[in-house]
């Protein structure tokens, strides 16, 4: 699924120095609560969410009521859209038909369960927002990337794509969830590209007529990325739910890992009538099956 970007008329201006990001709570209340009471304790400014309030977990309704109650500005994920708009799926990427149908599943199960009044809130989510006049620069919080709530920006994901969705996004520092794992990525510095022939030029090039492009050197503006993994579906190797506190003042950021009562919110999930694999995967902390989330320019 490819989304357009909205406007951002949700822009704000702020001199806080220390931002918590979640993201990708997915229905789970109690690794919500765990990473709730944990900020609580950080001494931070203001608190923003990256979307997927739903999905996979056994509590949407609580979940977004928890947002509403304690006024979290929240941006659009792809299972936000794909329960609010109404859509066939997800938009996610499944890589083997197990999964896709572990993943509707959950996706039927969610939109049965959602109200109606929340299916209007998750509709009118903005696709990001901009948080301006920082010590740090200008920042943009979205749930995938610039542009799509579900293209994957991993962290082995090469430098110059990373380096154009921020450049997109017109922003210093770029924050992102998504993929369940999180990361800190500093883009700057001087890169040599070597541009691949086309048809046309492989052919005049066998003719002796041109010659293949020479490498070039490309200046990158320095861009902090930064992934705030998961709240609610961890997959980064371990139990505990992540969430990032970025520092505004020095670029300081800071991945913090809370644990939380993973039994509790397994019980829930198979009383639920849900696929028990996604209880599995909560146990584990990673992917059930091996994905290819690597991105390739097409830009």
């Amino acid at each position: 699924m490819t989304t357009t970007p909205e406007p951002l008329p949700n822009s704000k201006t702020v001199a806080a120095q220390r931002i918590a990001i979640l993201s990708c709570i997915h229905g789970n209340m109690a690794a919500l609560e765990a990473v709730w009471d944990d900020l609580n304790g950080q001494n931070v400014d203001s608190v923003y969410c990256l979307g997927d309030l739903v999905g996979y977990g056994p509590f949407p309704n609580e979940v977004i009521k928890f947002i509403q109650d304690h006024n979290i500005p929240s941006v659009l994920g792809c299972w936000d859209e794909g329960i609010g708009m109404e859509n066939e799926d997800c938009g996610c990427k499944f890589i083997t038909e197990e999964d896709a149908e572990h993943g509707h599943a959950a996706f039927e199960w969610t939109r049965s369960e959602i109200t109606d009044k929340n299916r209007k809130f998750l509709s009118d989510l903005y696709f990001g927002q901009r948080v301006t006049n920082t010590a740090a620069g200008s920042l943009l919080l979205v749930h995938g990337s610039p542009r799509s709530t579900g293209e994957y920006l991993m962290e082995s994901t090469h430098d110059l794509i990373l380096f154009e969705r921020a450049a997109a996004g017109d922003c210093d520092i770029l924050i992102c969830g998504h993929t369940h794992v999180p990361f800190v990525r500093q883009i700057e510095g001087t890169m040599r590209v070597t541009a691949e022939l086309g048809v046309k030029d492989a052919i005049q090039k066998s003719l002796g007529i041109s010659k293949s492009a020479a490498p070039r050197e490309v200046n990158l503006k320095p861009k902090l990325l930064i992934n705030a993994g998961s709240v609610g579906e961890p997959r980064h190797g371990g139990l505990e739910a992540t969430y990032v506190i970025f520092n505004t003042n020095n670029k300081a950021v800071e991945i913090r890992k809370v644990p939380y009562d993973v039994k509790s919110t397994v019980k829930a999930l198979k009383k639920s009538g849900l696929p028990e694999e996604f209880a599995a995967r909560l146990e584990r902390g990673e992917e059930l099956a091996l994905k290819n989330k690597d991105i390739t320019c097409a830009c």
